[in-house]
């Protein structure tokens, strides 16, 4: 089980995590537009984050997590995943909202809520169609594809939101394409059929953010 992170440790464990997937590294200046702090502030808190051996220095200002940092974040990830199906099922919240406000209750929810919300609610997955880990922090990651695998001509539904920003989230929902969303890509310009709404662009730092399962 985990230890008793702060709130400061557990928020830059999600943001590394989510910056790996999205670019394949996070550096300083990544993690303090995600988290509104200083560069300096972003910096002391990593050399904190090395001395535990949660973050590892991949090459020179480019950041991962160590094993001991992927297992710790999870176990936020847990909280934060349950918290958006808490706003989503239980309260009707906007989908492009309910990263934002998790990030309200996150820190306080505890495997009690946990395990009521799981039994009214299913837990497999996030609004946002990233899988939930358990208790442990292990997480089965999906095999998806990421927009670089996509041919043109060819279908496909949105498996997951892999990057959660504001701009990411009200795109995606401005345009319905919520996870299970079919798709059809029509060429290498990020032009894509979608059902009976037409056809859209859909900007590449977007199409990053997202993952796809034929």
């Amino acid at each position: 089980m985990s230890t008793n992170l702060s709130v400061t440790t557990e928020d830059y464990l999600k943001s590394i995590t989510e910056l790996k997937d999205y670019k394949g590294f996070a550096t300083l200046a990544d993690i303090s537009q995600i988290l509104g702090t200083a560069r300096q502030t972003v910096y002391d808190e990593i050399k904190i984050l090395l001395e535990k051996n949660f973050v590892k220095r991949d090459r020179r200002g480019k950041y991962s997590l160590t094993e001991d940092g992927e297992k710790e974040a999870n176990l936020f990830l847990r909280k934060h995943r349950v918290a958006e199906v808490i706003l989503w099922k239980g309260l009707n919240m906007k989908w492009s909202m309910l990263d934002d406000q998790a990030m309200g209750i996150e820190h306080g929810i505890t495997e009690e809520i946990i395990s009521a919300a799981c039994s009214k609610f299913n837990c497999d997955k996030c609004p946002h169609g990233n899988p939930i880990p358990d208790a442990y922090g292990r997480v089965s990651i999906p095999v998806d594809l990421k927009y670089d695998d996509l041919e043109p001509e060819q279908g496909y539904s949105v498996s997951r939101v892999i990057f959660e920003t504001p701009e990411v989230l009200q795109f995606l929902e401005a345009n319905s394409l919520l996870p299970d969303a079919r798709i059809l890509k029509l060429n290498q310009q990020g032009m894509f059929k979608l059902g009976n709404n037409g056809n859209l662009h859909i900007p590449g730092h977007i199409l990053n953010a997202i993952r796809f399962r034929k």
